[in-house]
């Protein structure tokens, strides 16, 4: 046998949860990016020569590409995240997890020891 029933409705509901937090994460890291910008304008502004310019720009390109690589993490998990966050999926939820307890209990009726009691003697 593959795996259980209730293995599969708890990786979804664990996957719809990473989701949720990777999308968060990623735009987090993002944000952290452009603020950065600012600073990296201002070192190039006041870069007291060439070498310093071409040294703090190649940060700003460093800088922006890590920014891009968090918000293509965003955009892959946004709808995901869109979903379980949305009030009206909540109930969706609540009852996958109902399905979840209700399927472990009787895998464990069904995979545990089970003793056969004679009622006739």
């Amino acid at each position: 046998m593959g795996k259980k029933p209730s293995e599969i409705i708890t990786e979804f509901l664990n996957f719809l949860e990473s989701s949720k937090n990777e999308y968060e994460f990623a735009y987090a890291d993002a944000g952290k990016e452009d603020s950065k910008m600012q600073t990296f304008l201002h070192d190039i502004e006041f870069a007291p020569n060439k070498s310093e310019r071409n040294k703090v720009c190649t940060k700003l390109q460093r800088s922006r590409r890590i920014r891009r690589e968090a918000k293509d993490r965003a955009k892959l998990y946004e709808h995901i995240h869109n979903f379980y966050v949305d009030k009206q999926n909540q109930n969706l939820l609540k009852a996958l997890r109902r399905l979840q307890n209700e399927q472990i209990s009787e895998e464990k009726y069904l995979f545990g020891n089970r003793e056969f009691k004679n009622r006739v003697e």
